[in-house]
């Protein structure tokens, strides 16, 4: 028996103002590890890496927990836990603008971390190009 690629689901608190920027996230995300960790801890470890996605999110924290379970171990795939990390971001972009009555690409335009930023990771960014993103 193979493994798969870990399900995953992530519980958030998300705190933003009026305009739609994000202040502060409290994440916490739960992988599938089977019943072996296999993978699972490195998975866990990407998918936190990439809780923030592009966004601006001046508090962050995020906590993982690789869950045992009865079924078949999973492994990691090319994304290697970043695309479950970007899917939950992008559910509480998408739940900010539905409670603002704003488009979704609009909360990520103004929440996106420009040029000449930081990342958490202190990261200097120095050359961003997303203002045509999507057109």
């Amino acid at each position: 028996i193979s493994g798969w690629r870990h399900p995953f689901l992530g519980r958030y608190k998300v705190a933003f103002d009026s305009n739609g920027m994000v202040q502060a996230a409290d994440v916490d995300l739960y992988n599938n590890a089977g019943w072996t960790m296999d993978l699972s801890f490195s998975v866990m470890e990407r998918a936190m890496f990439h809780s923030d996605n592009s966004y601006k999110v001046p508090n962050l924290r995020v906590k993982g927990h690789c869950c045992k379970t009865n079924l078949p171990s999973n492994t990691a795939f090319r994304g290697f836990g970043g695309p479950q990390g970007l899917m939950i971001v992008e559910a509480w972009i998408e739940k900010i603008a539905q409670k603002l009555n704003l488009e979704p690409e609009e909360v990520r335009r103004r929440t996106c971390t420009g040029g000449h930023a930081d990342t958490i990771y202190n990261q200097r960014l120095t050359i961003v190009q997303l203002s045509n993103a999507g057109q």
